[in-house]
């Protein structure tokens, strides 16, 4: 099993034959396209080709479960927001009156489409993340040629993250062993939890910070060198190399991304006007 940002996929995954830059820029590009498209259901379809992504490269999909109440509160808190802080506009269709509160058709709209222009890309962000090691981000920004400095300063922030996370994993642990069970406390209490947590994590992460310089002096590494740019052996691209599978996906990722810009602006296609979301919502609510 090769440990991931986000958990552990087996060694023998698919994913692991694509070059990482492959799958950072399959990461940029994507993300793009709940931005250009406007109807949900073709967001909603991308969501399933993600899930099926995921299906493919072995990650288990059990951990989407830790997901579900962030999706839920984000889009109840998205329609909450978008429907009772809508405010008055007598331009809008007016559904229903609730306390003073108008509740318009449009706004609803809205909500909907705005959720499922955020659910993909945090979809297509859990897939990179649970499928990408560290050293793949660092080999992919080594391999367009990045100055050492700012992959060096990449590398150590997504190693802090790593352990900051692996450090909340050991004071949860500590507090279990010492008889601690959050089940059944308030919510306000859990949150009060979690602000204590900072003090320990806040001296581990100073902890860190000391090792790692102590570390960097031990190995004579200067910044002052490092700014400078000088010639270093990329060792770890060895292990790495482009192949046509590699062009033909990147070509064709590209090409998705200027066919949907095309689509989407050249041709008026992909948006809320005519789509089945729309004569869905208006069957319903109207």
């Amino acid at each position: 099993m090769n440990k991931t940002l986000l958990g552990y996929v087996p060694e023998e995954s698919p994913i692991y034959s694509v070059h990482p830059f492959v799958r950072v820029f399959f990461l940029f590009v994507v993300s793009l396209f709940p931005m250009i498209i406007v109807a949900p259901e073709w967001n909603a379809f991308l969501i399933v080709l993600v899930i099926i992504l995921m299906r493919y490269s072995r990650i288990n999909l059990a951990t989407l479960k830790l997901y579900v109440p962030v999706a839920v509160s984000m889009g109840s808190l998205i329609l909450f927001s978008y429907t009772v802080f809508a405010g008055n506009h007598p331009e809008f269709m007016e559904l229903i009156r609730f306390l003073g509160i108008r509740i318009y058709y449009e706004r609803i709209v809205e909500a909907i489409v705005v959720y499922f222009r955020v659910v993909p890309m945090i979809f297509i962000t859990v897939y990179f993340l649970s499928s990408s090691r560290e050293r793949d981000i660092i080999v992919a920004m080594r391999s367009i040629r990045l100055p050492f400095t700012i992959t060096y300063l990449v590398a150590m922030a997504l190693r802090s993250a790593g352990m900051v996370l692996e450090d909340f994993s050991i004071v949860r642990q500590a507090e279990k062993a010492r008889g601690f069970d959050p089940a059944g406390k308030s919510i306000a209490y859990k949150l009060r939890q979690f602000v204590m947590y900072i003090i320990p994590l806040f001296a581990l992460a100073l902890r860190r910070a000391d090792e790692f310089s102590n570390a960097l002096v031990a190995r004579s590494y200067s910044f002052t060198g490092l700014l400078r740019n000088p010639k270093r052996a990329d060792y770890v691209l060895t292990h790495y190399h482009f192949r046509k599978r590699d062009f033909a996906i990147v070509a064709v990722l590209a090409f998705m991304l200027i066919a949907l810009l095309v689509l989407r602006y050249g041709f008026g296609l992909l948006v809320l006007e005519g789509s089945l979301t729309e004569v869905l919502l208006r069957s319903i609510l109207l």
